[in-house]
């Protein structure tokens, strides 16, 4: 499993910073991540580890070569060796933020939750306003939930989103389907979430639904007009009918979401004209190369899923409502060297 996940891990963006190095190792280490991502990934490794042997060990130069064969190292134990050595010999590196993000996924795939909240909780309290802050918000909600402390994973999700960058789609659309697990969630305060049993407890229901508000009280029927006094020039008495009025209907007392952060998630696949988008990835021949695929992109957080139920085989992430939704998720996607195109995904 940690194998998959970090050749996942290797598909990812990595955060553009201001290092001091050359134009032409940064050259060299973007051609050497395209050629193992491509499936070259012997030649690919040789060129880092060319470029490690030219730099001057406790030089920037050599932290970023740690970097780079970490993120396209063949294992993830050989990976997580070279992270923590920047942590610990290079804490001033631009790409510490990006390491301890890294690491924090890899404990989150070996199912060690408390390791990756340490992680996180460093990258929060060591860099509040870095670039990663926003996405370990993201991260640190996803591991919350697993721990099931639904609170704090809520109030980390709504912390992430306040962080993200609208122009950030993918990252927003992420948030948003995770907080579908907040609809009714009395959030907790956002703090670094705890890693040991003396943490506070959050009592909440026993439900994610809200409790049901007791009924408004009983509108009491309006008293009839008092009839009007009679007209003494007239010999005959008009009748008056007492006028009564239907009482209104009561209001609805159902409470709101106490989370006011986000709007209540409307279904992905509504828009106004009925039509959904999404990004296909591939098409395999094969549906377990499809099932696999998809199950990358998921470690990632993505929400993939594999479509048709016959050859071939087509792997896709979300719905989205509108088309320019989905062509910006696409551009985000090349970005980190996954290819796709937009497609409608009522066509599945």
């Amino acid at each position: 499993m940690l194998r998959k996940f970090l050749i996942v891990a290797s598909l990812a963006c990595v955060p553009a910073i201001s290092i001091a190095q050359s134009s032409a190792d940064s050259i060299a280490y973007r051609k050497a991540q395209i050629m193992v991502n491509d499936g070259n990934a012997t030649a690919g490794r040789a060129i880092v580890d060319s470029m490690i042997a030219r730099a001057t060990p406790g030089t920037p130069a050599y932290a970023e070569g740690l970097y780079w064969r970490a993120v396209l190292s063949a294992t993830a134990a050989d990976a997580e060796m070279d992270y923590r050595r920047i942590v610990v010999d290079y804490p001033l590196s631009p790409r510490v933020e990006d390491v301890l993000l890294r690491l924090a996924q890899l404990e989150m795939a070996r199912a060690d939750y408390d390791a990756a909240l340490q992680h996180l909780n460093r990258l929060t309290l060591e860099h509040p306003t870095g670039a990663t802050r926003a996405r370990a918000g993201y991260w640190q909600a996803r591991v919350l939930f697993e721990k099931n402390d639904i609170p704090r994973a809520c109030a980390a999700n709504a912390d992430a989103l306040a962080r993200t960058s609208q122009n950030d789609t993918e990252l927003r659309n992420q948030i948003a389907y995770l907080n579908q697990r907040c609809v009714g969630v009395v959030i907790a305060q956002t703090s670094p979430a705890p890693t040991d049993s003396t943490a506070k407890t959050v009592v909440i229901p026993s439900t994610l639904t809200p409790a049901p508000a007791p009924p408004p009280a009983p509108v009491p029927a309006p008293s009839p007009p008092p009839a009007p006094a009679p007209v003494a020039t007239k010999a005959s008495t008009v009748s008056q009918k007492p006028v009564t009025k239907t009482p209104s209907a009561p209001r609805d007392m159902t409470p709101s979401v106490v989370n006011e952060n986000y709007p209540n998630p409307k279904p992905a696949s509504a828009s106004s004209t009925g039509d959904s988008w999404s990004v296909q990835i591939a098409a395999y021949d094969k549906k377990a190369e499809a099932d696999a695929m998809a199950a990358k992109l998921k470690k990632k957080g993505y929400e993939a899923r594999v479509s048709g139920t016959s050859a071939p085989f087509r792997v896709r992430i979300g719905h989205y409502p509108t088309q320019a939704q989905a062509s910006a998720v696409m551009r985000s996607l090349k970005a980190k060297q996954i290819n796709g195109f937009v497609v409608k995904a009522e066509t599945e």
